[in-house]
């Protein structure tokens, strides 16, 4: 990637994150780097192509991790340790979480592949549930589509925990990300056997 491309990018980043993503403009961006509004344009036509360009980046750091998820061979561990990791990432980008309605709705090249991801990581939790339970952490489910519902209950969960964070917490971000990994890691013990949550506790 090209310098200046990736300086407006972070600079971007830096700004929808401290002012809110409607209030910053393309001048706005131009100015806090020193360049001409020309050259910004000349990299990325409107607020919406930088947005795509932050969802990217962020988009292709989460299937890292979930390639590591998917793979690693302790499931409580694997649990804390992408959770921790993946709240981290969103926090990077909390902007695209706490205006996520408003960018979808001025941005439907975005909004397609934010449902089509969506997909995705429904499948992507289906598939360490599945393994969970062959492996004895996570119970069998107890009526039909329960962990459907389970899985629904998490990605609302993942959507809204930063937008949440914003009203209520005024405490450093590493706090707010360490009290929103716990609450959400603890959504999983009820459904997890007598060795995941032995397990569990003893992590």
């Amino acid at each position: 990637m090209k310098e200046t491309k990736r300086k407006i990018l972070d600079k971007s980043l830096e700004l929808f994150n401290r002012d809110g993503f409607t209030t910053v403009s393309i001048r706005q961006i131009a100015s806090e780097l020193g360049i001409s509004h020309s050259n910004l344009i000349y990299h990325f036509n409107t607020k919406n192509d930088i947005v795509i360009a932050l969802h990217q980046e962020l988009l292709e750091k989460a299937i890292t991790l979930n390639e590591t998820t998917i793979h690693h061979p302790n499931f409580i561990e694997s649990l804390f340790n992408s959770t921790k990791n993946g709240f981290k990432i969103l926090y990077q980008y909390r902007f695209l979480m706490i205006e996520l309605n408003t960018i979808l709705k001025e941005n439907e090249k975005l909004k397609h592949i934010f449902i089509e991801i969506e997909s995705i990581r429904a499948k992507m939790y289906r598939i360490v549930i599945n393994r969970a339970i062959e492996e004895g952490y996570m119970r069998e489910q107890e009526y039909d589509n329960e962990y459907d519902f389970f899985i629904l209950t998490i990605k609302i969960f993942s959507d809204s925990w930063i937008s949440s964070s914003e009203i209520y917490e005024t405490t450093s971000s590493q706090e707010i990300i360490e009290k929103y990994c716990s609450l959400f890691v603890k959504l999983f013990f009820p459904y997890l056997t007598a060795k995941g949550k032995n397990e569990f506790l003893n992590f």
